[in-house]
């Protein structure tokens, strides 16, 4: 079946993850579309006289994050905020933007993270007794530490087994051009089970994003989850 492009509002436009989005747009026109984009110094472009935004997606900052948040509710727009490093009171905006429109707060847009948080509830639950240890690595230019993933499993561990990891079990590491590696560790009497997800480039974060936004584009207000998405998915034919 064919389908339709997605018409996006790209916020964080000048950024790693803004132009691989623009590339993919460029070179698959018939998958998506960008509309508008917004960059690093807050100029937003109109790159259409005609097309709304059908979603706005946000690879920014926690100040950007918040632009997004007003954008948004002005345009009574979806929004998937895909930024790391957001604080508490943004977060909370977030939450309040999504009583008018469908939000996602999605640190990490793999497919393969998601399954992997999946995986480390189920294994948490499971494994009761077992010490439980995450590693995370990422190039040296990010700046949040532990990662947004990282903090994102160590809560699929609390909600698999009510056990909160403190921060000497969580390990932050920042070397080279890594784009994302992480280890979730459960060692137990004569025995380890590790999961890990390594993301090889940033091209499937930005699939994952447009995969995203193109679901919630279909959404009601609200605040949405990759877990709703996952279990949607799953359900499919």
């Amino acid at each position: 079946m064919t389908r339709t492009p997605i018409h996006l509002f790209l916020n964080g436009a000048s950024g790693r993850m803004g132009c691989t989005i623009k590339e993919i747009a460029k070179t698959n026109p018939s998958e998506v579309t960008i509309t508008h984009e917004r960059d690093a110094n807050g100029v937003i472009r109109s790159l259409s006289n005609t097309l709304k935004a059908e979603v706005l997606i946000d690879f920014s900052s926690d100040e950007g994050a918040l632009a997004s948040a007003a954008l948004a509710q002005e345009l009574q727009c979806p929004l998937l905020c895909a930024s790391t490093g957001l604080s508490p009171s943004t977060i909370e905006i977030l939450h309040t933007v999504s009583r008018s429109v469908p939000v996602l707060i999605a640190p990490n847009t793999s497919l393969g993270v998601a399954v992997a948080r999946r995986l480390t509830k189920i294994a948490a639950r499971l494994l009761d007794g077992f010490d439980v240890s995450i590693i995370e690595t990422h190039h040296t230019q990010k700046k949040d530490a532990p990662s947004g993933t990282a903090l994102a499993l160590a809560q699929a561990v609390l909600d698999g087994s009510n056990r909160p990891l403190s921060k000497d079990h969580i390990q932050s590491i920042r070397t080279g051009h890594v784009v994302g590696h992480h280890e979730v560790l459960f060692a137990g009497p004569s025995e380890r089970l590790t999961i890990i997800h390594e993301a090889e480039n940033r091209l499937l974060f930005a699939l994952g994003a447009i995969r995203l936004g193109r679901w919630l584009a279909h959404k009601k207000p609200g605040l949405h989850t990759i877990d709703q998405w996952l279990d949607e998915k799953n359900l499919q034919p």
